[in-house]
């Protein structure tokens, strides 16, 4: 663990005044050099927690794990650590260092969950953010916009930090409101905002309601999924891409990150030991993962709940690292039903690019008398003759993309219901759970 932090730091600090020599350097380490690190860190985190961490030792003893014996991942395999335990156990359990911070998620459940770190691991991954700038094509000139929100949770204070690491001018305010960002564009010149899809989105509509432009080179956004028609809307008004993160308050950081070609998001693989649990066909399952750099609180096989697939090959931007597929939906938002194992992926798919609707939806599964009923509620001004329209469009859809899902649904065997909401109705939170069970 030591010797991978050791090698990472002293690979960012050459980087830092020069990201192309930084992205050079990582394409050209050895995959083999990469590997050692990993599994050396992997040996010794299960170590650590064996002898500090009252939740492992316990739960090492009743799986008859020796920690002494790990060599691979395959050794853990019985090992898992659920959201629902991390919750549910308290902090004195699994810490294996004094903590200097503690950091909240409520995610899309509501429940809280609460992780541990100190201010060297905080500093530590915001310095990973150096690889994320050079990703992006970022130079000394640019200037950052930081809005994340600063709240309960990690994003407000990585981001602070990693502008700080990067040496780049910049602001990092918070989750602010959109028109005051859109307000001070001429006065900061920003060139690379970082924020959530939705903040990001309504900072849009703002400067084109206002007719306001600015050199933008980028934007990173994280936290929750993006459609690719709102990614559109927005890369095309500002001519600037917009990159996504995988970040989570349980990694303490960033997983992966997309690079300009956007295939994927590439692992950071000398910090967490990646898997996905229980792959499909096609190979989606559940990610977990393993941190291999904190000393505080780690997590051995952690359970994200998101389902997405490891991709084959290597991307065409030259980088070593694994990508993993955008997520697919979550595996508790998964609901069999007459369609299948159905997703929000799914659904996303259905909605894309429907004229007049908005970004913000929701289908709930539910039932009248002996049927299944898919409602979509979507927000929309429109009236009655723009449901219709929009019904016309979805069922269009379902016929063209799936027709055995069609083919259910002429047979009777399943309802479609649109229902058209007012806009702002959806998002009473965060994050909104896209698919929903309301059946019985």
């Amino acid at each position: 663990m030591v010797l991978a932090r050791v090698a990472n730091t002293l690979l960012l600090h050459a980087g830092r005044a020069a990201p192309n020599r930084l992205l050079w350097m990582i394409r050209h380490f050895p995959s083999s050099g990469i590997g050692a690190l990993r599994w050396a860190a992997l040996r010794r985190t299960v170590r650590l927690v064996g002898e500090r961490s009252r939740f492992y030792r316990d739960k090492f003893a009743v799986l008859g794990i020796d920690p002494n014996r790990i060599r691979s991942l395959a050794d853990l395999r019985a090992c898992e650590t659920t959201p629902d335990e991390l919750r549910a156990t308290a902090p004195e359990d699994l810490l294996c260092a004094r903590p200097d911070l503690v950091v909240e998620s409520s995610g899309t459940t509501g429940r809280v969950t609460r992780v541990y770190l100190s201010h060297a691991e905080l500093e530590y991954y915001a310095r990973q953010g150096i690889i994320l700038l050079a990703m992006i094509g970022a130079a000394p000139e640019d200037r950052i916009l930081g809005a994340f929100d600063y709240a309960w949770g990690l994003g407000g204070i990585y981001t602070q930090r990693v502008g700080a690491h990067s040496g780049l001018f910049g602001a990092f305010p918070g989750l602010v409101e959109p028109g005051e960002a859109v307000a001070r564009l001429r006065d900061y010149r920003f060139t690379i905002v970082m924020g959530d899809p939705f903040w990001i989105a309504r900072f849009t509509e703002i400067a084109m309601t206002r007719g306001i432009r600015a050199p933008i080179k980028a934007f990173v956004s994280g936290a929750e999924r993006i459609t690719e028609h709102l990614r559109g809307l927005i890369e095309d008004y500002w001519k600037a891409p917009l990159y996504m993160t995988y970040a989570s308050t349980e990694l303490g950081a960033s997983l992966g990150a997309e690079c300009p070609k956007k295939t994927g998001y590439h692992l950071h693989e000398y910090d967490y030991a990646v898997e996905i649990l229980s792959p499909d066909a096609d190979g989606f399952g559940e990610v977990v993962f393993t941190t291999l750099t904190r000393s505080v609180m780690p997590l051995i096989r952690y359970r994200t709940g998101d389902v997405a697939r490891l991709l084959p090959g290597t991307c065409a931007c030259g980088l070593p690292f694994r990508r993993l597929s955008a997520i697919r939906g979550r595996s508790d938002e998964m609901i069999a039903c007459v369609w299948g194992d159905v997703y929000p992926e799914l659904f996303e798919d259905l909605l894309r690019g429907i004229d007049g609707i908005g970004d913000e939806w929701q289908v709930a599964i539910r039932e009248s008398g002996l049927r299944p009923v898919f409602e979509f509620r979507l927000e929309s001004s429109g009236g009655s003759s723009a449901r219709e329209a929009v019904d016309a469009a979805i069922r269009a859809r379902l016929a063209a993309r799936y027709p055995p899902l069609w083919a259910k649904t002429q047979q009777r065997l399943c309802d479609i219901v649109v229902c058209l909401l007012r806009s702002g109705t959806l998002r009473t939170g965060r994050k909104i759970r896209r698919l929903v069970d309301e059946r019985h």
